[in-house]
């Protein structure tokens, strides 16, 4: 899948929404939760930082868990990349491309593409 961010937002929306699904239910059987995009965003950052589930997390933690997430998520579409590590464990991400302005809802559909790629190799 060509990563320009044109082609990617020309991506059907019942194609999106399908996959999304496809994702939701993965979440749902395996984690018991509820696949909302912070939801599968904190996800990925706790595996990106191979961290385990932690009860009881602050609200700042988690909020470093979701960015890692995200840049994590968009590395798969060539926009950010690992460059090392900070003394806290948490990966330091440069941007790779500068982004079109986009609306909220076009920065929503890439983000959640972003996401579906993260997570193609455990759908298909």
């Amino acid at each position: 899948m060509p990563n320009d961010v044109q082609t990617l937002l020309a991506t059907p929306e019942d194609e999106l929404e399908q996959r999304w699904q496809q994702l939701a239910d993965w979440i749902q059987a395996r984690f018991k939760r509820e696949a909302s995009i912070e939801t599968v965003l904190f996800l990925i950052g706790i595996q990106v930082r191979g961290r385990g589930f932690e009860p009881r997390l602050e609200k700042e933690v988690k909020q470093s868990y979701i960015m890692e997430g995200t840049y994590a998520a968009f590395a798969t579409l060539g926009h950010y990349a690992q460059v090392g590590m900070d003394a806290h464990g948490a990966w330091i991400w440069e941007k790779q491309v500068t982004l079109p302005t986009l609306t909220i809802e076009a920065q929503e559909k890439l983000l959640r593409l972003a996401i579906l790629r993260y997570f193609n190799d455990y759908l298909d």
